[in-house]
């Protein structure tokens, strides 16, 4: 049994073999300018530098971790007696109220990576940009009937649902290029096409799990199928067709560029992808844009491996008779046959082995924004964000004040409604000093100061470039 966990380290490696690591772009950047990068959440904007050049590992680096129902103080907090902090597991911990939190199905989100190379420049044709980037994206998946069977244990008369448990974890190289065109003065539009190399990936395609319980039988219920590509790994199996061992390669052991560049851009496991995006001003002080992120999917092929879980099975109680047996070595012998029967029964369903190839779509993202010109230098936004899950859509909302002071300078201030939370307080800066551009950018950072024990995602942004060709007018005609 303990074999079969094996595939933990795997997941590991996917997210090492990433190197930097980094996450979703910021709600924040979204109105920001002076901020190369922000066409990366919206393809139709373009730079105000004619030509731009990312440092790389650092344009941007960036990191995220976002929960659907339960914050850090929930998980994490002050022993109610004494100087020390206690887990919701802890005797004196209020499980009750923690399992209030929870919701039927519940999601922890991670997207990250790093830009290996970033650069951008304006032609008569329009606004061009290159990027590489490491990407690694993960989604778990826990039911909230889980984490009532890990704390009030074995209920009779009760049917835990645990549909939908399971992960989606995957690590990829995308080489993207985008082109921003201006149709006269009032609208811009941008897209951005993606090349996708598949590094390894983690997929739960099926998730279908009960047990319900009762005086006569327990009643269990599974159809369950994970498929995973994990190039870099070689996969051994036992007679019972169960893994038994999951050796690294072992030129990774001590990797050299030219082997981390093989697993990174692996063409057997490839994918493609498309950002959109539009900006329309319908006057003076208004701009009204859209994007859609990451819409596509990775084929994986290269050393792919299923397993699934498929079984129906009712648990009568045993009736045993003491004096059937001699003594207590007869007793112990009989428990360990039974016992060992019924776990041949549970694992009688558990089937894995090498499989044919598979697909895995992107988290795609949706975003919808308004901002008001008060003067050229101040503008108010408010965007909209939809991010299309496995099996959830996840809103979120935010709304920014955006401030410029000339060239050198540009301050945003956010409030952001996230995972069902309201107190999530952002910020960002961008300024140039010359040629050099430095930004930070955070949609949660002052949460920490404020509220850190309620807090249930944290993003940061940051990044430099090389910006040069500033246009003599930084404004557009039409803005206010």
């Amino acid at each position: 049994m303990r074999d079969r966990w094996r595939i933990i380290p795997v997941l590991g490696m996917i997210l090492g073999l990433s190197l930097h690591l980094e996450a979703q772009v910021t709600n924040t950047l979204y109105f920001m300018r002076g901020v190369p990068q922000s066409n990366r959440i919206n393809p139709a904007h373009q730079p105000e530098g004619g030509f731009y050049l990312g440092l790389p590992g650092a344009s941007p680096l960036t990191s995220e971790l976002s929960s659907s129902s339960i914050s850090f103080g929930d998980v994490i907090f002050p022993h109610p007696t004494e100087d020390s902090l206690i887990t919701f597991l802890h005797p004196l911990a209020d499980n009750g109220d923690f399992l209030q939190k929870l919701k039927p199905l519940n999601y922890v989100i991670s997207d990250v990576g790093t830009s290996l190379f970033s650069l951008g420049f304006r032609t008569g044709a329009g606004y061009f940009s290159l990027d590489v980037t490491s990407r690694v994206e993960g989604n778990i998946y826990i039911p909230g009937d889980l984490a009532k069977l890990a704390i009030e244990g074995i209920n009779e008369g009760i049917t835990y649902e645990l549909d939908g448990i399971g992960a989606d974890l995957s690590g990829f190289e995308e080489v993207s290029l985008g082109w921003s065109y201006e149709l006269g003065q009032n609208i811009q539009i941008g897209v951005r096409g993606k090349i996708l190399f598949g590094i390894g990936n983690l997929t739960t395609s099926k998730s279908q799990l009960s047990v319900t319980t009762s005086e006569e039988f327990w009643n269990l219920r599974s159809s369950i199928l994970v498929n995973a590509s994990i190039p870099f790994a070689e996969v051994v199996y036992d007679d019972e067709g169960l893994v038994e061992d999951i050796l690294i390669d072992e030129e990774l052991e001590n990797p050299s560029p030219l082997n981390i560049a093989r697993y990174a851009f692996n063409q057997n496991n490839l994918g493609a992808a498309i950002d959109l995006g539009i900006n329309y001003r319908p006057g003076d002080r208004w701009l009204i844009s859209a994007s859609l992120l990451d819409l596509g999917m990775i084929r994986w092929k290269d050393n792919v491996h299923q397993a699934s879980y498929e079984i129906e099975y009712d648990y009568t109680s045993v009736d045993v008779d003491p004096l059937d047996f001699a003594d207590e070595v007869a007793i112990d012998t009989y428990a360990d046959s039974v016992l060992n029967a019924l776990a041949d029964t549970l694992t009688g369903g558990l089937t894995m082995g090498p499989a044919g190839a598979y697909s895995s779509r992107l988290n795609t993202k949706l975003y919808l924004g308004a901002s008001f010109y008060v003067t050229p230098n101040i503008n108010f936004g408010l965007l909209s964000r939809t991010d299309f899950l496995r099996d959830a859509m996840v809103e979120q909302l935010t709304a920014s004040a955006n401030f410029r002071a000339g060239r050198f300078l540009n301050f945003s201030l956010s409030y952001s409604y996230i995972n069902s939370y309201f107190k999530n307080l952002g910020a960002g800066i961008s300024f140039n000093a010359g040629p050099f551009n430095l930004y930070v950018i955070s949609d949660n950072a002052l949460n920490a100061v404020f509220w850190p024990e309620e807090a249930s995602s944290a993003n940061l942004w940051l990044g430099m470039n090389l910006v040069f060709g500033y246009r003599e007018k930084l404004d557009r005609p039409l803005i206010y």
